[in-house]
């Protein structure tokens, strides 16, 4: 009963800080494009990246 109620914890706050990462990827990455380090395509494939992590 504890592991299970564990093992949730862990998936859990792996959930969100995966979801907390790829956030702050994103808004780097936005940040670089506005000072001209990234491409438009590059944006947007790591926008799409997002979008799909999102999905799961």
């Amino acid at each position: 009963m504890i592991d299970d109620l564990l093992g949730v914890g862990i998936f859990f706050l792996s959930f969100v800080s995966i979801f907390f990462l790829a956030e702050c990827f994103h808004e780097w990455a936005v940040a670089y494009k506005k000072r001209g380090y990234i491409s438009k395509r590059q944006l947007k494939r790591m926008k799409k990246w997002l979008e799909i992590m999102e999905a799961r």
